[in-house]
């Protein structure tokens, strides 16, 4: 049997460049200018400008400055007039005493200064809360334009796949007329062709679908027309730590953990303060039988029995409960570093030493069997035996490049860093 003299060097490079290539140009090429690039940092920067709920986590924050900035107002002075003695027919001037007085509270239990440090700790758990739903929009975004390009890359694969099928159905439709094969393979190249088609509306219709998903996390109702622009089969390295020794305290989660115990040390100090008394200094006018005097005065009340001792015993409590959330949450971090690590090594080495080389693999017997078919070195069943391995293949590996960039994802935020 005449083998085809093939070289399997030059196969390979051919192949590499139509799956390449293709992902860049096929698509612009078919339907024209009207598709619109779209990177990752253009989509995470669009959630970030139309998320509805970083602007309510933002109003939220200025609501907490606002009322930081209303603890730090002093009491208001009250005013006091009495006059004693009034009944018909008396000299007003002479037989009625008349007071006019005012007070002011003096904050002595330090009562003002507990409510500025609770009203910072809100100011600044604000802030922190901003912070983590823009994180988790972030990650949300990435996590959909990763496998929404996932889904393309897989698309434009099912493409190639029907455009190598409806050539072979042409090829063995001229041959059938010619009457050089038998109909059943006429009529199996047909069906392999249209499953391809079917496979690759599958592919179009979950490309589309999760566009829209990318859509809706970036804080639009309908998707355009986008060119994910990323570059899907590139492996793209997790970002540096800024911290080397426990990269997972730099996590939101961790901070809003040591924030809740800030804030139920500062209701701590705020029910100490209340149950330590206030003075409420007075002074003022006081006419007495046409004699003018002043007055000056305080009041406060005697803490015998309330000193707010339950409340200040429930405020430590909560301090001891803020703790071992702290601590649970560094545990919770500390763990999802750990899962992600491993995910990531993993992964990583799939594509690079296990499906990089098969895809190789399927690729030059795809190609082999082809041109071995063309020279007829081989039948029409090991033809589409091998297509449908490299199909099979070219799956499984994009599927394996996408769990990579999902680990990656996973990685940085579990260390605290932005995607």
């Amino acid at each position: 049997m005449k083998q085809p003299a093939v070289s399997t060097s030059h196969i390979h490079l051919t192949a590499v460049r139509m799956i390449v290539l293709s992902l860049c140009f096929t698509s612009a090429s078919a339907q024209g200018p009207q598709f619109q690039d779209l990177s990752l940092r253009d989509a995470i920067q669009s959630a970030l400008n139309k998320r509805a709920e970083l602007r309510a986590a933002a109003q939220t924050q200025e609501s907490a400055i606002q009322l930081r900035r209303q603890a730090r107002f002093i009491p208001n002075p009250r005013l006091f007039y009495q006059s004693e003695n009034l009944r018909p027919g008396v000299d007003f001037l002479q037989g009625v005493d008349t007071y006019a007085y005012a007070s002011e509270v003096l904050e002595v239990s330090g009562r003002r200064g507990t409510r500025i440090a609770a009203a910072d700790s809100a100011v600044h758990r604000a802030q922190l809360t901003l912070e983590q739903q823009r994180r988790i929009i972030e990650l949300r975004v990435a996590q959909a334009y990763w496998e929404a390009l996932r889904l393309q890359y897989l698309r434009t694969l099912a493409d190639q796949s029907v455009g190598f099928y409806r050539e072979i159905l042409d090829y063995h439709q001229k041959r059938f007329n010619e009457g050089k094969i038998a109909a059943v393979d006429l009529l199996r190249v047909r069906l392999e062709e249209a499953r391809a088609e079917a496979s690759a509306d599958s592919s179009r219709l979950a490309e589309a679908q999760a566009k829209q998903r990318l859509a809706r996390e970036m804080g639009l109702i309908i998707t355009n027309n986008w060119r994910l622009t990323e570059s899907f089969d590139v492996l793209n390295s997790p970002k540096e730590p800024v911290s080397t020794n426990d990269p997972q305290d730099e996590r939101i989660e961790v901070s809003l953990a040591r924030q809740a115990i800030d804030a139920a040390r500062a209701n701590l100090m705020t029910q100490k303060a209340q149950g330590r008394p206030d003075i409420d200094a007075l002074f003022g006018y006081k006419r007495t039988a046409g004699f003018d005097t002043m007055i000056a005065g305080f009041q406060l009340n005697l803490p015998v029995f309330d000193r707010n001792q339950g409340a200040a015993s429930a405020a430590r409590f909560d301090v001891e409960a803020s703790q071992s959330m702290l601590a649970a949450a560094r545990q919770q971090s500390a763990s999802d570093l750990a899962l992600a690590r491993m995910s990531y090594d993993t992964w990583r080495r799939q594509v690079s030493e296990r499906y990089r080389p098969l895809l190789d693999q399927a690729v030059d017997i795809a190609n082999i069997s082809r041109a071995a078919y063309r020279e007829g070195g081989t039948d029409l069943l090991r033809l589409l035996d091998s297509e449908r391995l490299r199909v099979d293949t070219q799956s499984a590996w994009v599927e394996a490049l996408g769990n990579y960039h999902q680990s990656v994802l996973s990685l940085e935020y579990a260390e605290g860093l932005e995607p």
